[in-house]
Parts: C-alpha cells; sequence; structure tokens
C-alpha cells in the first residue's frame, strides 16, 4: 500500500460541523498500522488482557455475551434487523440525491452496499469458549475474537489514554485490523473449508467496512444529538438514521420479552 501517513484527512465544514472521510481515515490508519506506529499500544492492549484473563477478569464479559446472543444470533432478529438497516440505507442515498457535496458522499458511503460476514463468522461474534456443538476451528476463532471484544471494551474505558476523538477511532481501527490478521493466520491451519473461506472474504472487505462504519458512527452522533445539525441534509440524515435506531431498540425489546415472556406480544418490527 503506498505510504498516506503525511497525506491530510479529508473534512467537510457544513455550518459549524465538521467530519473526516472515512476513506482517508482508515487508509492513513491501515498504513500506520503497517508501519508499526501503534506497536506499542497493542502491546500494552496484550499485557492488560494477559492480566484480566489471569485473574478471571473475563467471566462478567462472556456473562454478557451469552446474554447479547439470545437476541442478536436470533433468525427473527437478524432478519428483521437487515431490513430495518436496508431501508435505511435506500432512505439516505434518496437524502443525498446528487448532492455533491462532501457531506452527501458521506453519507452515500455510510449507506453503500457492501459484502456482509458469513452467517456462520457472524453467529461466532456471540459466542463463547465453552459453547456446545462448535469445532476446533470455531473455538478459536471465538478464543480470538473474546479476546478482541474485551480489548474493545477495555479501550473504551481509558479516557486518558486518547490525544483525541479521532485517536480512539483509529485505535479501535487497529484493534479489529489486528484482530482479522490474527484470523487469518488461524485460519491458515483450518479444516473447516467453510469457516477459513469466510474468514478470508472478511478480510478482503475489512477496510470496506470500516469505512463505512466510521461514516455511519458520524450520522448517528447527529441522530443522537451529539452532534447538532447545522444543514437541511444532516437534519433529514439525522432522522432517517434515528427513525432506523428506534426500529432496532424497539425489536430487540419485543425479541428479547418473547424469549423471556411466553404471553402473546405485538408483532416484533419488519
Amino acid at each position: 500500500m503506498e505510504n498516506v501517513q503525511s497525506e491530510a484527512i479529508t473534512s467537510v465544514h457544513i455550518g459549524t460541523n465538521s467530519y473526516e472521510m472515512g476513506s482517508s481515515v482508515v487508509e492513513k490508519t491501515r498504513a500506520d498500522y503497517q508501519h508499526g506506529k501503534y506497536r506499542e499500544f497493542l502491546k500494552k492492549m496484550d499485557q492488560d488482557y494477559k492480566e484480566a484473563k489471569e485473574s478471571n477478569g473475563l467471566e462478567g464479559l462472556i456473562e454478557l455475551r451469552q446474554e447479547t446472543a439470545k437476541v442478536n444470533i436470533h433468525p427473527e432478529f437478524i432478519s428483521s434487523y437487515d431490513t430495518i438497516q436496508a431501508t435505511k440505507n435506500e432512505q439516505l442515498l434518496e437524502v443525498a440525491g446528487h448532492n455533491d457535496s462532501l457531506f452527501a458522499q458521506k453519507v452515500r458511503s455510510a449507506a453503500r452496499s457492501i459484502e456482509t460476514e458469513s452467517p456462520l463468522l457472524r453467529s461466532l461474534h456471540f459466542k463463547v469458549p465453552s459453547s456446545p456443538d462448535t469445532n476446533a476451528d470455531e473455538r478459536a476463532v471465538i478464543d480470538i475474537d473474546l479476546e478482541y471484544y474485551y480489548k474493545s471494551i477495555h479501550l473504551d474505558s481509558m479516557a486518558a489514554a486518547f490525544d483525541s476523538v479521532l485517536d480512539r477511532k483509529e485505535k479501535h481501527m487497529v484493534l479489529e485490523m489486528e484482530k482479522v490478521d490474527r484470523l487469518q493466520k488461524a485460519a491458515s491451519s483450518f479444516e473447516d473449508k467453510e469457516l477459513k473461506q469466510a474468514i478470508q472474504d472478511a478480510a478482503l472487505h475489512l477496510d470496506e467496512r470500516l469505512t463505512k462504519n466510521y461514516d455511519m458512527r458520524d450520522l448517528l452522533a447527529l441522530a443522537r444529538g451529539s452532534i447538532k445539525p447545522s444543514s437541511a441534509l444532516e437534519e433529514k440524515v439525522a432522522s432517517v438514521v434515528g427513525n432506523a435506531q428506534g426500529q432496532v431498540a424497539e425489536l430487540h425489546r419485543q425479541l428479547l420479552h418473547s424469549l423471556d415472556n411466553p404471553e402473546p406480544i405485538p408483532a416484533t418490527v419488519q
């Protein structure tokens, strides 16, 4: 990859708001990661994880993972969630229209269609080392995924370690990059061909996913109000994203209720 460490991040200024375009941030972060800028950070995260594991500090995290799995890998949730996201993306593309501003480009990036993870790999994000009916290769993936699940949460607790909000976002990306590198290395000896292919595909499309997620985070910030809309386009985007988030929250609530309570409830959001 071309060295882009010295290149400025493309920004958009609308009213009082400014944004970094995800494609530029991911490209810069990938170059910095490959050139060893985050080596010491990653070593510290390894040490913190090792200490947490040795002190049984992962038990609560494993319980949380088991609890969230009840809904997040439920077929009804996955189907309805994907429908909500597809509708949201269609609406965002319609709102952005042919606007050629950089913010509109950011909206189109957040709403773009990309290759999704395989259902198999997606399900392993919510499983724990003791999950039944998993083979040795799947358990290896679960161990790596759990490690980086811990590191991601731990990173968010280290407020003093960030030079800026952008620094925190970049470090999350670096953890994801290293995790996928670890998965690829482990998969080189896998016997499970389906899982091996799923990891190869995930690695191939990782930077596209990081770019899309980065741009969507700013749209979510508009919807939550942590960034105040300063244009009509931002207001429309905030409305679309906020509506979709509300649908996902209601879907989650209804499905969790139905799993914990046999009494009939209204149909889940579609």
